[in-house]
């Protein structure tokens, strides 16, 4: 069952990067990185890492790709007209692919992996203790960071729209 799973999440990631390659539509090819992204996420939880499965849904397909849809979508509403992308090199980019996956290929298949059984822990309650405890500093500077960001988009944002 557990192989069927492992296969069906490989066959949505790489549905998700074919669409990515094949279309001229970029909110398609936003759509389809969405597609790959929640793949990915599925393939961490089997990996037995359910923090990164989150991590992957919320900040990657949820934030980024909505992020890009949204761009994209009002880049079309101003200029009235269609978003294509196109593609130049194609050639290169088909050798340097093949030539990326045959040497990472070789690298993870020449690699002496070992198989350990570790304890299973609450990953997310531990990591939630530690950036409440160890690193409040870090966490409260990284959340200040992340609303002047917010703050300053919002800024932007209104500066555009009035001129």
């Amino acid at each position: 069952m557990i192989i069927a799973i492992q296969i069906f999440m490989g066959l949505l990631v790489l549905l998700g990067v074919i669409i990515i390659l094949f279309t001229r539509n970029i909110v398609h090819a936003a759509y389809a990185l969405c597609l790959t992204l929640i793949g990915i996420a599925g393939i961490y939880v089997l990996l037995l890492s359910e923090l990164l499965a989150v991590v992957q849904i919320m900040l990657y397909a949820g934030g980024v790709v909505i992020l890009l849809a949204f761009g994209v979508m009002m880049t079309n509403r101003l200029r009235g007209e269609k978003v294509l992308s196109g593609s130049s090199n194609q050639f290169i980019g088909a050798i340097l692919s093949i030539g990326l996956f045959v040497g990472l290929t070789y690298l993870i298949s020449s690699f002496p992996f070992e198989i350990k059984i570790v304890p299973a822990t609450d990953q997310i309650e531990t990591i939630g203790k530690s950036f409440l405890t160890d690193h409040i500093v870090a966490f409260e500077l990284i959340a200040f960071i992340l609303l002047v960001a917010l703050v300053g988009a919002a800024y932007l944002a209104k500066n555009a729209a009035n001129e």
